[in-house]
């Protein structure tokens, strides 16, 4: 009886590990999921710096808040579609910090007086995993993260909404 029993747990451990993911040596071990909500959120500098949120949902709606010094103020939405977000998913992922971490990016050159940018991954399970970093931030790698967030609101369709504009009786910061 014991044998029969024996085999039938070596065998389903065996199915049940090659049903395993591969992991890599060196790659991340915390992948970004697909099911999350990535949020884009541009604080206030010293200046007229558009402040604002964007959020696309794993279906492709994008919301839109313009809060400050934004070409359009309060909400909008419409939708891009699962491949576009599928899109600023993939180019936001190396960004990304493991599962649940929230980090600021070192920058050792900036420019104290420049906006924040908050990238957020949300989990179905509400968990957030954050990376924010300096605009004025002057290295390679500060620069790239700029121009690919800039390329992701593009691709999002809200760069028109998010365009820097002052109005009239708009004080700095």
């Amino acid at each position: 009886m014991r044998g029969p029993l024996l085999c039938g747990i070596v065998l389903g451990a065996g199915l049940l590990l090659s049903c395993a993911p591969r992991v890599r040596p060196g790659a991340a071990s915390s992948p970004a999921p697909a099911g999350e909500e990535l949020r884009i959120s541009r604080g206030p500098c010293f200046g007229f710096c558009p402040v604002y949120k964007v959020a696309v949902t794993p279906a492709g709606r994008v919301d839109f808040t313009g809060e400050r010094h934004t070409a359009v103020l309060g909400q909008r939405a419409h939708s891009v579609g699962r491949a576009t977000y599928e899109d600023v998913r993939r180019a936001l992922a190396p960004m990304r910090p493991q599962t649940g971490e929230e980090r600021a990016h070192a920058c050792t050159e900036a420019a104290t007086d420049m906006s924040s940018v908050t990238i957020e991954w949300i989990g179905a399970d509400s968990r957030r995993t954050a990376l924010t970093y300096n605009m004025g931030c002057r290295s390679p790698e500060g620069s790239a993260m700029a121009r690919t967030v800039e390329q992701q609101l593009g691709r999002l369709g809200v760069e028109e909404w998010a365009a820097q504009k002052t109005w009239p009786g708009d004080s700095r910061g």
